[in-house]
């Protein structure tokens, strides 16, 4: 009786499992990483800096920063609630580009002490913001168009022009 009751439940638990692995698979939202912080002063060294991710959300860009258009670009896309990442700038940059790399048609939402500022396709279909950057805190959200599309990416941050 006891042996049964141990193969039942080795059973329910290899079930269990592939249950929680298929709905993880199927469904890779519910497996996003947390925030990344990143912290950095002048002549920060490796330059570029560079960080991969997963774009997926099912907010509208607009919705998070309550506006349709900034001076780089429409705020579009799907976003998650969260930003992709937090970035502190210890110090003013007077030069300073934020670029993302994907295979697919990507957004980028930029949140922080001088504004807000979005974009899209600035170079083909990577977007990418760059100018002079006050120090704080910035909020960065990384983009699909498609509403809970699941996107690899990779974040460029460099201070050469």
């Amino acid at each position: 009786m006891i042996k049964q009751l141990t193969e039942v439940s080795k059973i329910s638990l290899s079930v269990g499992i592939g249950l929680i692995v298929n709905f993880i698979s199927i469904n890779p939202i519910y497996a996003q990483t947390s925030v990344k912080n990143i912290t950095i002063n002048n002549q920060f060294v490796p330059n570029p800096l560079t960080f991969e991710g997963v774009s997926n959300g099912s907010i509208s860009a607009r919705d998070v920063v309550r506006i349709e258009e900034t001076a780089t670009g429409y705020c579009d896309g799907f976003v998650n609630h969260e930003p992709n990442y937090t970035l502190t700038l210890n110090s003013f940059f007077d030069y300073l580009k934020i670029e993302v790399e994907s295979p697919v048609d990507t957004t980028i939402l930029v949140k922080g002490p001088g504004g807000i500022w979005c974009n899209d396709d600035s170079d083909s279909t990577n977007p990418s913001i760059e100018g002079q950057w006050q120090p704080g805190n910035y909020k960065i959200w990384i983009g699909s168009y498609q509403e809970n599309s699941v996107n690899n990416y990779r974040v460029k941050i460099t201070q050469t022009n």
